[in-house]
């Protein structure tokens, strides 16, 4: 009997329980469609000493790696790119400033994932091949030794067709309206137990403890209920 009506009591408050999830929904899709378009380069770094085997994660020639995402998040490599960045892009010229904010990197060992956004999907797959074209380049540059031995760079994943960011998009969607939907539930039990209304027959009946014998509804008219009806001198019980 419980259960019954605290399905009753859910149901009876029905909007709330979707407009939650609802406003999540739309909100979540609004803002999946304004993200940017990311295009990704990643690429294997081999310096110079490294001989590829395993071992020491503290190892000279890896903890210079670590230095290579903030290469590619500065300005002077931004103005590497923006001068390999061909003519006639769709919003006319990108320079160097709008392509380091454009920019971002992380490395796992020997492999280094650049990531270029840009709102307009040309633009951010123009940036990462410009990006392919400079890294062998910028690493030797600014990783090695002046008139040392060269690195050996290698693109092993090249700029391939942008997509909008955020690849858990359907996953972080269906989470967050499943969270929704349990936050409305719970909205809708809370308002339940707060209001102290009776809804239904077999409400009065547990809370007076005697037997409905009739049911006596009052008749709306174009001002409200009928003046004579009893139900306007008498605690009304809404159903």
């Amino acid at each position: 009997m419980e259960t019954r009506h605290a399905v009753e009591a859910v149901l009876r408050r029905w909007w709330l329980v979707m407009a939650l999830p609802l406003a999540v929904l739309v909100g979540t899709l609004a803002s999946s469609a304004s993200q940017p378009y990311v295009a990704t380069v990643r690429a294997t770094v081999l310096l110079p000493g490294d001989t590829e085997m395993t071992g020491d994660a503290e190892r000279p020639e890896l903890m210079v790696m670590d230095d290579a995402p903030s290469v590619i998040r500065s300005t002077a490599f931004a103005r590497l790119v923006a001068a390999e960045l061909p003519r006639g892009l769709p919003n006319g010229w990108i320079d160097a400033a709008q392509v380091q904010a454009a920019l971002s990197a992380d490395r796992y060992s020997r492999v280094l994932t650049i990531e270029a956004r840009r709102d307009d999907a040309r633009e951010a797959l123009a940036i990462a091949r410009a990006v392919q074209a400079v890294l062998p380049n910028a690493v030797n540059q600014y990783l090695v030794e002046a008139g040392g031995q060269q690195a050996t760079v290698q693109i092993i994943d090249p700029p391939g067709q942008p997509v909008r960011d955020g690849e858990d998009r359907a996953v972080v969607l269906t989470v967050q309206t499943l969270v929704a939907l349990a936050a409305g539930l719970g909205l809708a039990a809370l308002a339940a137990t707060l209001d102290e209304r009776l809804y239904a027959v077999h409400d009065v009946e547990e809370t007076l403890g005697v037997p409905v014998l009739a049911d006596v509804r009052a008749r709306h008219g174009r001002f409200g209920p009928n003046p004579g009806s009893m139900l306007t001198r008498l605690p009304r019980w809404r159903r």
